[in-house]
């Protein structure tokens, strides 16, 4: 017997669970006895063209597969022979492939490109810098005073403990 059931109180709980089982027993018969609403099967009209069969249909199906197997072992036949025979002698040993007119004039040009290249990058490389890093540190040292000397409220400037994106260490 379920809770809601249980919580009502009856006079004699032998006759309400009788009435229960009884009730239970009809609705159970009833589920049992339930049709569905909705036709769900084929319309008669397709279920007899699904049988009928057509032979013009048919026999055009089996000619053109015949012609597909016909076709395959053509293709069958034609690797076969390749095979045996290695392949089409359509290559001709005798001719030579043309050397290039320019061929030196190009390797002279590459050269002296990649040479010119190795100069510039050593040129680049023993440049000293425009910009003076030291320096700015030493700019940014001395405004930061002059901040702390300018503000009432107590500052908090980038310091030592600040990662890149100006989190202090154990912020958030």
């Amino acid at each position: 017997m379920d809770r809601g059931r249980r919580a009502m109180p009856v006079q004699n709980k032998a006759c309400y669970e009788r009435h229960v089982k009884k009730c239970q027993d009809n609705h159970r018969e009833r589920l049992a006895k339930m049709k569905p609403t909705i036709d769900c099967h084929a319309p008669s009209s397709m279920r007899k063209a699904a049988t009928k069969t057509n032979a013009k249909k048919q026999q055009i199906m089996e000619d053109r597969y015949a012609q597909i197997e016909r076709d395959n072992r053509l293709l069958l036949e034609k690797m076969s022979h390749i095979m045996r025979k290695g392949g089409v002698d359509n290559h001709n040993s005798t001719s030579r492939y043309a050397k290039s007119l320019n061929k030196g004039a190009r390797k002279k040009e590459l050269h002296k490109i990649t040479t010119e290249n190795q100069r510039i990058l050593h040129a680049i490389q023993q440049a000293d810098p425009f910009y003076d890093h030291i320096k700015w540190a030493e700019e940014a040292q001395q405004n930061e005073k002059y901040m702390r000397n300018i503000c009432t409220m107590p500052v908090r400037l980038r310091e030592e403990g600040v990662d890149d994106e100006g989190m202090y260490a154990g912020e958030g």
